[in-house]
C-alpha cells in the first residue's frame, strides 16, 4: 500500500517520538500542576487525584487486563474463569456478600463498572484484542490529556460547573477512541505491507478526523446545553474550556499512541493476527450478509421510519428545539470532519432514530431520563461512538462497489472501535461521576448505553441502505 498518506502531525508523531511524547508530557503536567496549584486549598489536587485513581482504576486497567486475554480456548478460559474468580470474590467484598467481617470500604460504582468493562472486552477478545494492545498507551494518554484539562479549569475557576463531570467524560472517551483507532490503521496498514514507522505515521494521521469530529460534537453539546441554561446565552468559558479538555485528551492520546507503535519491532504475528480477525469476521458475517439485500436493508430502514413517527406520536420528544439544533449542529461537524455528506448523514440519522426510540423506551417503562444537559452529553457519546461505525464506512465506500460490501468490511473495521467506544464511554461516565461527585452520572450512562446499542442494531440496515441509494447518484 505504498503511498499511504501520513500528514504533518502523523509523520511528526512516529519520526520524533520522544521529542513529541517528551513535549507533550511537560505541556500537560505543567498545565495540571498550574491548576492544582491556582487554589490556595487541596481541592484541586484531591480533584485530580480522584479522577486518575477512577479512571485508572475503571477505564485503564480492565481493558489493559481484557487485552492480554489469550486467543487459544484452553488458554483463554483458564485465564477468563481465573479472572472472574477474582472478580466474583471482589464484587462480594465490596457489596457486603461476606458479610461485615470480609466486606471491603470501596465505592460500588466504579467498582461494578471496572469488573463489567473487563467481562465486556473479554467476552469480546477475538474483536477488540489485537486494537487494544496496539493502542494499548491510548486511555493512559487520554486521562493524562484530561489531567491537563482539570488544570486548565481550576485555572478558569470552572471546576464547580455543573457540566465539568459530563465534559472530562467526553474528553477521555474521545482520547480513548482515537488511541484504538491509530492501533486499529496501524495493524490494517501494517498487514498490507507498509514499515512500522509508515504504518504509525498513517495510522496517526488518519486519527485526525475522529479527534476533530470529538471536538466538535463536545463544541455542539456545549452550544445547546449553555443556551439552556443562561436563557439564550452561550457559555462561551465553558464552551472553550470543554474544547480544550477534549483537544488536549486526543491530541495525548493521538501522539503518544503513535509515537509508541513507531518505537516497537513488530513482528509479522501482526498481520496474521490482523488477517485472521478479518476472516474470522467475514465467516461470521456471512449469515447476516445473505440476509440483507439491498431491498431487505431499505424495506427495513422505511420501517424503523415508520415506528419513529409512532414513538413520537405516542411519547413525544422533550426539548425537541434544542434537540434539532443539536442534530444541525452534528450534521455540519461531521461533514467538516470527515468531508463526507453521507457519512454525516449516516451519523445524524442514527443519532434521530435511537434517540427517538430511547425515549419511548424510558416512557413506556415510566423511567426517569437525566436532566437536558446529561442527556445531551449521553447524546455526544452516542455521536463519537456512531462516528467510528461510519468513517469506516465512508472509507470502505472508497474501496467497494456491493452496497453489502461496503456493509462487511465497514463493520469489520468499525464494529471494533464501536465496542470499544461504546465500553470506553460507558466506565469513563461512571469514573467522572465518581470523580467529580456528579450526581446524574450514572443515569448519563445507562441512557448512553440504551442509545449507542440502538444505533448499533441499526447501522447495518442503514449502511447497506444508504449505500444502494448513493450508487444512483
Amino acid at each position: 500500500m505504498p503511498g499511504a498518506p501520513t500528514g504533518f502531525v502523523g509523520k511528526l508523531s512516529a519520526e520524533r517520538p520522544l521529542l513529541t511524547s517528551g513535549v507533550t508530557a511537560l505541556a500537560l503536567a505543567v498545565l495540571g500542576v498550574l491548576g492544582a496549584r491556582h487554589h490556595p486549598g487541596p481541592l484541586t489536587g484531591e480533584l485530580i487525584l480522584r479522577f486518575v485513581t477512577a479512571a485508572g482504576l475503571v477505564v485503564c486497567a480492565p481493558m489493559a487486563l481484557a487485552a492480554l486475554t489469550p486467543l487459544r480456548p484452553l488458554l483463554r478460559a483458564l485465564f477468563l474463569g481465573s479472572a472472574f474468580l477474582l472478580s466474583a470474590l471482589l464484587l462480594g467484598a465490596v457489596f457486603g456478600a461476606f458479610g461485615s467481617r470480609f466486606s471491603l470500604p470501596a465505592p460500588q460504582a466504579p467498582i461494578g463498572a471496572a469488573v463489567g468493562l473487563f467481562a465486556f472486552f473479554a467476552a469480546l477478545a477475538p474483536l477488540t484484542r489485537s486494537t487494544m494492545r496496539l493502542g494499548g498507551l491510548g486511555p493512559i494518554a487520554a486521562a493524562t490529556g484530561v489531567v491537563g484539562g482539570i488544570g486548565y479549569l481550576a485555572l478558569e475557576n470552572l471546576l464547580s460547573s455543573p457540566f465539568s463531570g459530563a465534559a472530562s467524560a467526553i474528553a477521555l472517551t474521545a482520547g480513548v477512541c482515537v488511541g484504538a483507532g491509530v492501533g486499529a490503521d496501524y495493524a490494517r496498514h501494517f498487514a498490507r505491507g507498509l514499515t512500522a514507522q509508515a504504518s504509525a505515521a498513517s495510522a496517526g494521521h488518519t486519527a485526525i478526523a475522529p479527534a476533530a469530529f470529538s471536538l466538535l460534537a463536545a463544541t455542539a453539546w456545549m452550544v445547546v446545553v449553555t443556551f439552556k441554561a443562561n436563557y439564550g446565552v452561550i457559555g462561551w468559558r465553558d464552551l472553550i474550556a470543554a474544547g480544550i479538555e477534549v483537544l488536549l485528551a486526543s491530541t495525548s492520546a493521538l501522539v503518544f499512541s503513535a509515537a509508541a507503535l513507531a518505537l516497537v519491532r513488530p513482528s509479522e504475528q501482526t498481520a496474521v493476527e490482523e488477517n485472521r480477525r478479518r476472516q474470522r469476521f467475514a465467516e461470521g458475517w456471512r449469515p447476516f450478509r445473505r440476509r440483507l439485500p439491498a431491498t431487505t436493508a431499505t424495506a427495513a430502514a422505511a420501517i424503523a421510519g415508520v415506528l419513529v413517527v409512532i414513538a413520537l406520536f405516542e411519547a413525544g420528544l422533550s426539548e425537541a428545539v434544542s434537540f434539532s439544533v443539536f442534530l444541525i449542529l452534528i450534521l455540519i461537524a461531521s461533514g467538516l470532519a470527515f468531508v463526507s455528506v453521507r457519512t454525516s448523514l449516516l451519523i445524524t440519522l442514527l443519532l434521530f432514530i435511537s434517540t427517538v426510540f430511547t425515549g419511548y423506551v424510558y416512557a413506556v417503562l415510566a423511567m426517569p431520563a437525566p436532566p437536558m444537559a446529561d442527556r445531551f452529553a449521553a447524546l455526544t457519546l452516542s455521536a463519537i461512538a456512531f462516528s467510528q461505525l461510519t468513517v469506516s464506512w465512508r472509507n470502505a465506500g472508497d474501496i467497494w462497489r456491493n452496497a453489502r460490501d461496503i456493509a462487511q468490511n465497514a463493520m469489520c473495521d468499525g464494529l471494533r472501535r464501536f465496542a470499544i467506544a461504546f465500553g470506553a464511554g460507558g466506565a469513563a461516565t461512571v469514573a467522572a461521576a465518581h470523580a467529580f461527585s456528579w450526581e446524574a452520572g450514572i443515569a448519563t450512562a445507562a441512557y448512553f448505553a440504551i442509545v449507542a446499542g440502538i444505533g448499533l442494531f441499526l447501522a447495518p440496515f442503514l449502511m447497506v441502505a444508504l449505500s444502494a441509494q448513493f450508487q444512483r447518484y
